[in-house]
């Protein structure tokens, strides 16, 4: 009687099983079903990409030391900042055994700062020992007040106008191979700034990459004036597009592309674009703003959808 009992219980047991496996399997398969008939969308946002990247190169100017004239205590005209000074301005002062003042020799502006590297740093230098540089250059200032010896450096003028170029390394891009053979480029310095076009006075071919040497401007903000390197960026151009999540581009069969939703039907459309920010991607060929594309691409699949 136990026996037969058990069983009855054992079978219970199995067909319990049986339908929850069924329950189950049939849920799982509703729930796909579902997720592919009403998947998760979002609209194709207009935008502009802008083709730029940073790079840093090395500054390159003319430029005259200021000597103290006599041992004694120096005081600058300007409080110590870097200033623009015509010829024949009283630039510093230095009080010793008289009082003897400092006037520019040339006009142009006067940085009371030095880096020693001053009469070291030229062309030939910067062209062929490239990698050997140091990797910051940075002119330390001058103390105001402080005591000096006759003959002893206490900053420099560097005179204007003059062409201020700049030596670095860039990427060979299609553009900027175009460029180079035109003997130009489009630089900014801020993302705020509108382009720059700049003459390519000297240029290297070096592999995938290119040794460039560029005229930037004959007058220049007196900043860039206490440090020897330059950041800023190479422009190529911008394009018109639109921007979807990340997540919704994906590779089928080898072309990368995103499931576009028209007229109740999911369809694959290849497109061509590049990954940006905030996980967002910039689409500049293959959708139009206000297209709608399912969110997560790679559960996503062509057929029928019902969206609202």
């Amino acid at each position: 009687m136990k026996e037969g009992k058990s069983a009855s219980q054992t079978v219970y047991a199995i067909w319990c099983v049986i339908l929850v496996s069924l329950a189950a399997t049939f849920f799982l398969a509703w729930q796909n079903h579902h997720y592919y008939t009403h998947p998760s969308v979002v609209a194709a946002q207009s935008a502009l990409y802008i083709d730029e990247y940073p790079v840093e190169g090395w500054l390159l100017w003319q430029e005259e030391v200021i000597s103290a004239p006599l041992d004694g205590t120096l005081k600058f005209v300007n409080g110590g900042k870097v200033a623009r000074v015509a010829k024949g301005e009283a630039i510093a002062v230095v009080q010793g055994r008289d009082r003897r003042v400092i006037w520019a020799p040339e006009a142009g502006y006067f940085v009371p700062a030095l880096d020693g590297q001053e009469g070291k740093w030229s062309f030939g230098r910067l062209w062929l020992d490239y990698d050997d540089l140091p990797k910051e250059v940075r002119a330390k200032p001058v103390p105001q007040g402080v005591e000096v010896k006759k003959g002893s450096p206490i900053g420099k003028i560097i005179p204007l106008p003059q062409s201020l170029r700049c030596v670095f390394y860039t990427y060979l891009t299609p553009k900027i191979k175009e460029n180079l053979e035109r003997n130009f480029l489009w630089i900014r310095f801020d993302e705020r700034d509108i382009p720059l076009k700049v003459e390519v006075l000297a240029k290297e071919i070096i592999g995938l990459k290119a040794r460039v040497n560029i005229s930037l401007m004959p007058y220049f903000p007196a900043h860039l004036t206490v440090d020897r390197k330059l950041r800023f960026m190479i422009y190529e151009g911008r394009r018109q597009g639109v921007l979807v999540p990340e997540e919704s581009v994906i590779f089928k069969e080898g072309k990368q592309g995103v499931y576009v939703v028209s007229k109740g039907m999911v369809v694959f459309r290849e497109i061509s674009g590049v990954p940006t920010e905030d996980k967002m991607y910039f689409v500049d060929d293959g959708l139009l703003p206000g297209e709608i594309v399912v969110l997560k691409g790679d559960k996503a699949r062509e057929g029928r959808v019902f969206l609202w």
